[in-house]
């Protein structure tokens, strides 16, 4: 059965998936989502299949390369397969990479009871949270803020470290994985000030035990990539 890495949070997760598939050639990739995801087509990857049947789906990821699929959905965007489907498609692929969580482009994100939606033997959890939000009014930043009391009665609220720390640490309670199985990555340090904040937050997160990161994306992608796929980028 091919490893599970999902990508949940908010502020790069999109970004983070498309960062990791050039560390991921040779292999046989499977991009899906169990939300809604903006397809990534060739030459991100090398096939896009919308609705696809069960032959189609396992002819395509016996082929070395990347394969987005998910079925049709409103604005252009993937939904998920259905559970048999991307049960047979792990039982071919090497690699699966599932994006299960939205947050309507937001840095930061609060979630329902039914979020986010990872699914059944997830493996690894990568957890991103943008460190542009910080300085922003909680409403601006923060998708569902009004689901924390305070914020809800003051949404001019300023986001700061115990902002951000509060809505990883909800998300990583959500997404009910042990923190060996989680990576947490502040992503948008993308000037010394949000790289110097990120770092002394990653200093708490990782002093509770869990593998995280400061950094940025679209500056540092390939070591970013690395440190993420480390140890679960082959099929057991």
């Amino acid at each position: 059965m091919a490893p599970l890495l999902a990508v949940i949070g908010a502020g790069g997760k999109t970004t983070a998936l498309r960062c990791l598939l050039p560390h991921l050639t040779g292999q046989h990739v499977l991009l899906t989502t169990t939300t809604h995801i903006y397809p990534l087509a060739p030459p991100h990857t090398r096939l896009l299949l919308t609705d696809p049947t069960e032959p189609a789906l396992l002819d395509a990821l016996r082929v070395p390369g990347a394969v987005c699929a998910g079925r049709q959905a409103e604005d252009g965007k993937l939904s998920a397969l259905p559970t048999a489907l991307l049960e047979a498609a792990r039982r071919t692929a090497d690699l699966v990479l599932c994006e299960a969580d939205g947050a309507h482009h937001l840095p930061l994100k609060l979630h329902r009871a039914d979020e986010p939606v990872l699914p059944p033997q997830t493996d690894r959890c990568l957890i991103v949270a943008g460190l542009s939000a910080w300085g922003q009014p909680v409403a601006q930043a923060v998708h569902r803020y009004a689901l924390h009391p305070r914020w809800a009665h003051d949404p001019v609220l300023p986001v700061g470290a115990e902002e951000i720390l509060f809505c990883i640490h909800e998300t990583a309670a959500a997404c009910g994985l042990p923190p060996r199985q989680v990576r947490i990555l502040l992503n948008q340090a993308d000037t010394l000030l949000s790289a110097a904040q990120g770092a002394a937050l990653a200093e708490r997160l990782t002093a509770e035990g869990f593998s995280c990161r400061a950094g940025s994306l679209q500056q540092e992608a390939d070591a970013l990539a690395a440190w993420i796929l480390a140890g679960i980028s082959a099929k057991d």
